[in-house]
């Protein structure tokens, strides 16, 4: 099973990255999150809880991200 990162936003979710946990690196999945946050201010955060995720694991299979903007949208 292939896990997400997917942005969201009032225009729509899009896919930022899809990969298989039990195979993808999960320091360069990682990087591309740190990088797309750096980047748009978006931060991840896990949908069910409405927590911020600080490290993506290989156990979340969907991470949201959006920016405060976003969110109050």
């Amino acid at each position: 099973m292939n896990a997400k990162i997917v942005t969201f936003s009032s225009r729509g979710d899009t896919t930022l990255l899809e990969y298989d946990p039990a195979t993808a690196d999960m320091d360069e999945v990682n990087r591309v999150i740190a990088k797309y946050e750096a980047k748009t201010g978006a931060q991840p955060f896990d949908l069910a809880t409405g927590e911020r995720i600080e490290k993506v694991t290989r156990d979340q299979n969907e991470v949201s991200m959006a920016s405060s903007e976003s969110i109050r949208a």
